[in-house]
């Protein structure tokens, strides 16, 4: 089973390489990024498989304690 997050940032490719290596230290599989521009602010969507790993909860609370990490939503 895939889950996918939106995670709004403010500093671009430097909070996107935060955000992913925070997933991979969880030992998450990404099986789909995407990173767009919305004025001021950049949304990632990132969609993780979760069936090895039932952590994504505590993954998401991870990401969400980086600095310019802010407005995450999960995708159903």
């Amino acid at each position: 089973m895939s889950r996918t997050v939106c995670f709004k940032v403010s500093n671009g490719l430097d909070s996107a390489m935060r955000v992913m290596a925070t997933l991979r230290r969880k030992n998450f599989n990404v099986t789909e990024f995407s990173m767009k521009n919305e004025g001021d602010q950049i949304v990632l969507r990132v969609a993780v498989d979760d069936i090895n790993n039932p952590g994504f909860d505590r993954a998401v609370m991870h990401v969400k304690r980086l600095v310019d990490v802010f407005d995450v939503v999960e995708v159903c």
